[in-house]
């Protein structure tokens, strides 16, 4: 990634553009469902993802309380942003994360989640506070995963805007696999009918490609899968963090007539599959072992 990170061209550009859009507690510090293309015979070390820097500034940086995730702090890129997203838990399982800006102004978002048994969210409320109350909304999520009940396969979002009491807006996410990763992602956005289903005949299309995907393990799944997925509800662009591999490029089509931005994304590996930086050596991923 290096100079093309992630956060700094693709959510610099798609900034505000689509705003909304099985980690159980025992094994939600497992490097992936598999083992990320680990060909060792040692097994990898017990790992947390502790902070990504480039060129030596910190872009994230994640707190633990032992073996459990107490915040994250995430640059927003294109911006002088750092949300922090602090973890509330109830009975060992995640029920709230709260993202706070560190600018004067940024709109707050406040989740409430619920997992089943197997780590999977199943449904989630975010109240988003701005400082100008018509930019603030309340959206109610609801989480489709397939047969299995391991790939999440629709997110369905209705919002509530500038403290209406009446849903009127939706996101609809559709999710497409290559394996166990997200290939995938069509966010599709609109407005809702009278009777609160979603009018496709309004709704604009962004496509988020998650490509080439490696066989190593991924260094967000080290943390909790909800943890992501509540991120990525604010920036969907990140969807690929709850896939257990690394994509090696990220590109975005949003609605015609904006052009398709492509961030390709590169990858240098430590003896046990772990990324450690980018091939420039300018991204650097630092981990802790548990």
């Amino acid at each position: 990634m290096g100079k093309n990170y992630l956060f700094k061209i693709v959510a610099g550009v798609f900034f505000g553009l689509m705003v909304s859009c099985d980690n159980s507690s025992s094994d939600q510090f497992e490097p992936s469902a598999n083992d990320g293309g680990n060909g060792t015979v040692t097994p990898p070390p017990a790992r947390v993802l502790e902070k990504i820097t480039l060129n030596g500034t910190v872009q994230e940086e994640y707190t633990m309380n032992g073996k459990v995730l107490q915040k994250g702090m995430l640059r927003d890129a294109g911006t002088a942003n750092y949300y922090t997203g602090t973890v509330t838990y109830i009975n060992e399982k995640i029920a709230k994360i709260k993202f706070i800006g560190s600018i004067t102004g940024s709109i707050a978002y406040d989740f409430s989640v619920s997992e089943d048994s197997k780590g999977n969210v199943y449904s989630a409320t975010c109240t988003a506070t701005a400082t100008d109350p018509l930019n603030s909304f309340i959206s109610d999520y609801t989480f489709t995963y397939d047969a299995t009940g391991k790939k999440l396969v629709k997110i369905l979002e209705k919002k509530k805007v500038a403290g209406n009491t009446a849903y009127s807006q939706f996101t609809e996410s559709t999710f497409t696999y290559n394996g166990n990763n997200i290939f995938k992602a069509d966010c599709a956005k609109g407005t809702l009918t009278g009777t609160g289903a979603p009018n496709m005949a309004t709704a604009k299309l962004t496509t988020y490609s998650y490509q080439n995907y490696d066989s190593k393990i991924s260094p967000f799944s080290t943390l909790p899968k909800t943890f992501f997925t509540a991120w990525s509800l604010i920036r969907p662009e990140n969807f690929y963090r709850i896939s257990p591999n690394n994509p090696t490029s990220v590109y975005v089509m949003p609605p015609a007539p904006a052009p398709g931005v492509n961030t390709p994304m590169t990858y240098v590996y430590d003896a046990f599959n772990y990324p450690v930086s980018d091939k420039d050596q300018a991204l650097k991923y630092m981990y802790r072992n548990l």
